[in-house]
């Protein structure tokens, strides 16, 4: 019976053996199968991440932007209201040194200087401020007082011709301050009393 304990026993020895070997097998091919799907999960939870945080900097891009935007529109509103008030400001003192220089004798002058060569006939009347229209007078010119001129200046309008000649101090400075926001430039220096703004 030895024989057949040791037959028994290598028979044993055999089967355990090609169990365990079959064992190990199954082992290995469950760890390769947990090791390719862990990779798949690993790699489309890493794909996941990245798609995540592509779309978080793409939000966070678009919101910098928006920003940025925001500020440089702000900045431009600031600039351009900056502007408005230095240019308000600027015609305001050139409106301040017409004014003044309407009591001054060389606006006499620049009223003369407005009537020379002028046709004074019945079928052209000459508009003045009404503050003007004693100093006209004492010129030999009739006038009839506007409500248009504020600053100063002759308005003739020849009634048979349908003319209407604006030579006021107004008119000029409307025209410097039109010229001022079409182009960026506007030279008062050559307006007649307003000389240089400081």
């Amino acid at each position: 019976m030895p024989n057949d304990n040791e037959k028994l026993a290598r028979f044993q020895k055999a089967v355990f053996s090609e169990m365990e070997t079959k064992a190990a097998q199954l082992l290995a091919e469950v760890d390769s199968y947990k090791e390719e799907k862990l990779g798949d999960v690993k790699e489309a939870e890493l794909q996941r991440a990245y798609d995540q945080i592509q779309r978080q900097a793409a939000e966070i891009r678009a919101d910098f932007a928006r920003e940025i935007t925001r500020e440089k529109l702000n900045a431009r509103q600031q600039v351009l209201f900056r502007r408005k008030k230095l240019t308000e400001q600027l015609f305001q003192k050139a409106a301040d040194k017409l004014s003044a220089f309407t009591e001054t004798p060389a606006y006499r002058e620049f009223l003369s200087g407005l009537l020379k060569g002028r046709d004074h006939s019945s079928s052209v009347r000459v508009l003045a401020r009404a503050e003007d229209l004693e100093v006209l007078r004492d010129m030999g010119v009739s006038a009839e007082a506007s409500d248009q001129i504020r600053l100063g200046g002759l308005i003739f309008v020849d009634e048979s011709g349908h003319s209407y000649d604006d030579q006021t101090l107004d008119s000029r400075l409307k025209a410097a301050e039109e010229a001022f926001y079409t182009s960026g430039k506007g030279d008062l220096s050559q307006m007649e009393g307003v000389g240089t703004i400081a």
